[in-house]
Parts: structure tokens; C-alpha cells; sequence
């Protein structure tokens, strides 16, 4: 018979906040969220063997941490990941933000529920977007398809895949101010 190690999941949701994916082992930091590991996400990382994961996915986490620290959680992923695992990153898509918002765009944003914000607004934009003081975690970094790329190219995953923003499964929300990527390990 298995033991019980063998048989936790090998999939790793870091960050899930409010949503917390069904069959993965979901993590955050703060304890009032519904998580079944309440730690820092880099700090957990650390604290797991070579090759542990199948599955990583941080989705709206990055963005709160400084790029350097951003970058070690990505190379700890790469690190704990076996071979041929897949890493998705999510974040707010900084460049299509923009660009709606410098055409004065109709869109509206409702965060938290029944609270509209204009994207036409330069304060909408920053409050939910570029400093995120809606929520209780500020954002400390932007990111765009091209550096989030990047970012996670030097993380040491060269092969990448857009995440569909709109029909993932692990994207709670579908919308069109986010974008991510898919990576494998080697």
C-alpha cells in the first residue's frame, strides 16, 4: 500500500488567495485565506526536495514581489519541478492596461463585488492595476507578455506557451487584463 507522501498531490497552487484550485495543494501566505498550506510562497519553496512537483501555478503572485524576489520564486520552481514539468504564471497584462486606458476605453473593472471602476480612469488604473491599493497586497512590479517572458527564460524554462487568459481552468476569472505563459521544464 502507498504511504501517504506518495499519494499528495504533485501539483503546487501558489498564491491562491481567494481561489484555491480543487486537487492541487493550494498555498498562501495569509491565513485568512482558503488554503491548505498557510506560508510565504518562496520561503515553501525552499523547504521542498529536488524534482517534488508536477504542477506549478502561480497566478496574481509575482506582481507583489520585487523583480529579484520574483525571480528566485521562479528558479525555486524551476528547481522543485521534475522533468518535463510545467510552471503557468499569471499577471496583469501592464501593456494592454495601458493601451486601453490611452484610448479611453469603455471598459469597467468590478473588484470587489458590486464596486465598478472605469479603465478610462488613471486612478482606477493605478488602484487596481499599477499599485494595486484595492486589495490588501500592493503590487511592487509590472509585468507585460514580453518581460514576464523573460523573466521566466532566465528562470531556465526555454520553452514557453500563452495561457488562454479566457478559458484556463486555472484562471479564475477570464479577462482581457491579464496574460501569462506555460513553462516546461526541460
Amino acid at each position: 500500500m502507498p504511504d501517504e507522501q506518495s499519494m499528495a498531490p504533485l501539483r503546487l497552487n501558489l498564491g491562491c488567495g481567494g481561489y484555491p484550485l480543487l486537487y492541487w495543494t493550494n498555498l498562501d501566505a495569509n491565513p485568512a485565506k482558503p488554503a491548505d498550506i498557510h506560508a510565504d510562497a518562496l520561503a515553501y519553496l525552499r523547504g521542498c526536495e529536488d524534482e517534488s512537483f508536477q504542477d506549478i501555478y502561480a497566478g496574481h503572485l509575482i506582481e507583489h514581489m520585487r523583480p529579484d524576489a520574483a525571480l528566485a520564486l521562479l528558479k525555486e520552481c524551476y528547481r522543485v519541478l521534475l522533468p518535463g514539468g510545467r510552471l503557468g504564471v499569471m499577471v496583469p497584462d501592464t501593456r494592454e492596461i495601458m493601451r486601453r486606458y490611452l484610448a479611453g476605453a469603455q471598459d469597467r473593472i468590478e473588484f470587489p463585488q458590486g464596486r465598478f471602476w472605469s479603465i478610462a480612469d488613471l486612478g482606477a488604473v493605478c488602484a487596481l492595476f499599477l499599485y494595486s491599493t484595492a486589495q490588501d497586497s500592493p503590487h511592487l512590479w509590472s509585468y507585460d507578455e514580453d518581460t514576464l517572458a523573460r523573466a521566466m527564460y532566465r528562470a531556465g524554462f526555454p520553452v514557453l506557451d500563452r495561457i488562454d487568459r479566457y478559458n484556463d481552468p486555472r484562471v479564475p476569472v477570464g479577462a482581457w487584463y491579464q496574460c501569462g505563459w506555460d513553462g516546461r521544464k526541460a
